[in-house]
């Protein structure tokens, strides 16, 4: 991945960036708290959406114009997979973004965390070796979950049923998405994959808009909100694969795991939410058995 005399060097850039990504992400989380989210989430993600292919293709138009030849001048059957697998990630951000404008964060997040015993029966799937050890970690993991969301019951009674699974949907989803994402990325290129999964995305919230007309285009905040959201969301994504080529898949996953400290973070300093501590101990035994786990394979 980089010259082994230059690793340090490689390593530190990759840590800068997927933290600055990191940071950049957990703002953009707290933009889905919007006044218009309530009625008419609808048309943020269209707009959302919209703005984000704008900004992808006048990225690669500056930074690698050829990507754009090899994005639009490689395209044939295939890249179906890709549009599906970018309907996927979409729905995932649909869900993940109407979980977060009413729920607490902690509780968005702390159901999230599900992606990462996903992804490791994504990989036994695909080929990868389920050691005794690492189902040993899962099992930690999964009975930490159940045994928050006991002491905790009260609250998460105070949602509705829907409600409360769509943070573990997210999970789910996204568990999914990322290593499908990362084999595509292989097979047809970074270019290819990132314009026809973000095609897939907009296509999906714009039909969602179509069949929900409902809500007003005149809304300043949802303008600016989303444009902000759109700008720093694309930025995290393009440090984050600069994260990935200078890091590795390892690195880049055992950073991506402090995503639910952060957010929480984010969410308790702009809306003054409270964190309840079992959560934090939860985030913190899984960011640390995450690394264990990825160190592991």
């Amino acid at each position: 991945m980089y010259p082994i005399e230059n690793a340090s060097v490689w390593i530190t850039l990759a840590v800068v960036a997927e933290t600055l990504s990191l940071l950049l992400f957990s703002r953009a989380n707290t933009l889905w708290r919007s006044p218009g989210m309530l009625v008419y989430p609808q048309r943020f993600l269209v707009l959302r959406s919209a703005l984000v292919l704008l900004w992808v293709h006048l990225g690669i138009y500056f930074l690698a114009p050829e990507g754009l030849r090899s994005a639009y001048g490689s395209l044939d059957v295939s890249v179906l997979w890709v549009v599906a697998l970018g309907l996927l990630g979409g729905l995932g951000l649909l869900l993940f973004s109407l979980s977060i404008r009413t729920m607490p964060a902690q509780m968005v997040f702390f159901g999230g965390s599900l992606h990462l015993v996903v992804s490791v029966g994504v990989g036994w799937l695909l080929g990868e070796l389920i050691s005794g050890f690492r189902l040993a970690v899962i099992a930690v993991l999964l009975l930490a979950q159940a045994g928050v969301i006991y002491r905790d019951r009260s609250q998460w009674a105070q949602q509705s049923r829907r409600t409360q699974l769509l943070p573990f949907a997210v999970g789910a989803i996204w568990g999914l998405y990322f290593p499908l994402y990362g084999l595509a990325i292989r097979r047809w290129g970074f270019w290819p994959t990132l314009t026809a999964a973000e095609w897939a995305v907009f296509l999906l919230m714009l039909g969602w808009a179509l069949v929900r007309t409902k809500g007003t285009w005149s809304d300043r905040s949802m303008w600016r909100n989303m444009a902000e959201q759109s700008v720093l969301s694309s930025a995290g994504q393009a440090l984050s694969g600069a994260a990935l080529a200078w890091g590795g898949v390892i690195l880049h996953s055992i950073l991506t795991n402090f995503n639910v400290v952060l957010n929480t973070l984010a969410f308790r300093i702009r809306y003054r939410e409270s964190l309840g501590l079992k959560y934090l101990v939860y985030f913190s035994v899984y960011i640390a058995l995450a690394i264990v786990l990825i160190l592991g394979s």
